[in-house]
């Protein structure tokens, strides 16, 4: 076990319900749990398909990310089920997943705890009501305390991360820096780990605007204990997110999922970003390849 080097894994799950506030590529949108299903299972086919490749390492820290990873459901917990099967995770391993609130209830909360997900990364956009609606349309913010509170506990475990945006124009005639600010104040305690990031797409402000808002959301964080620990992402001293932190440096990273990338090794591959062939070989690398490069 001395010898091995550590690595970190990240599972894309490009399931968006509206993606209008940060206008990502590749989202696959709306709500169709049958094709959330199948791309579920096609992850898990990859996943045991690579078995035994990375025996080398032990795995640190896991992100489900690469768009709403919990739209996906009850698939997480076979997604989690076979990452355990088929590489070496750490016993104090951190598995943090990009949410919505929408989707936590008492029916489907159980099967992302016995998944092991002990970090959420909830995409609020915003936690202040006056604003809320213009950046987060799937969500309700009068949940947010319920989620937090009654299935997280995040008061006592430390387990809530939210996604905050900026740089938008505001649909209503408003001073779009105060509500941002008012955003970012509203994290409290009970918060760990915010990620800013900027609105894309048609709701896009100009650099200046943005970069006012960002001042702005920035200095309410850091009012509160929070610093900048890596490009948007803040955390008070202690609660970093470990699959940040090590991302950084440069540790060794799996992918898994449509377009997933994999470093390891000195080597850079990237998978397909064609649903289709994915969903069709997602257990045969040589088919799901898209590029192989050296790094560096």
């Amino acid at each position: 076990m001395a010898d091995q080097k550590d690595a970190i894994v990240t599972i894309e799950v490009p399931l968006c319900v509206n993606d209008d506030t940060l206008a990502r590529e590749g989202m696959l949108l709306g709500w169709d749990s049958a094709r959330a299903a199948r791309y579920s299972e096609a992850v898990v086919r990859e996943i045991r398909a690579n078995a035994g490749q990375f025996d080398d390492c032990v795995v640190r820290a896991v992100r489900l990310g690469g768009g709403v990873a919990s739209n996906a459901g009850r698939g997480i917990a076979a997604i989690m089920r076979a990452l355990r099967e088929a590489l070496p995770l750490a016993e104090d391993v951190v598995v943090t997943m990009e949410s919505s609130i929408a989707n936590i209830s008492g029916a489907t909360f159980p099967f992302f705890r016995r998944a092991g997900i002990n970090r959420f990364d909830f995409e609020m956009f915003s936690l202040n009501s006056a604003n809320f609606t213009e950046l987060n349309s799937v969500d309700n913010l009068a949940d947010y305390p319920l989620v937090c509170d009654h299935f997280l506990h995040a008061y006592a475990n430390r387990s809530l991360g939210v996604v905050l945006a900026y740089g938008y124009k505001p649909v209503r005639e408003a001073d779009a820096v105060t509500q941002q600010r008012r955003s970012a104040l509203a994290a409290g305690e009970n918060v760990a780990h915010v990620r800013l990031v900027p609105v894309e797409g048609a709701r896009k402000a100009d650099p200046v605007e943005a970069e006012r808002q960002r001042a702005a959301m920035t200095e309410a964080l850091e009012s509160q204990g929070f610093v900048e620990y890596a490009p948007g992402a803040f955390a008070r001293p202690g609660e970093e997110d470990r699959f940040t932190v090590l991302e950084r440096n440069g540790c060794e990273t799996i992918g898994f999922g449509l377009g997933a990338v994999t470093r390891f090794d000195g080597v850079e591959s990237r998978n397909t970003a064609d649903l289709a062939t994915y969903l069709e070989h997602a257990d045969n690398f040589a088919l799901i390849t898209e590029a192989v490069q050296p790094l560096g």
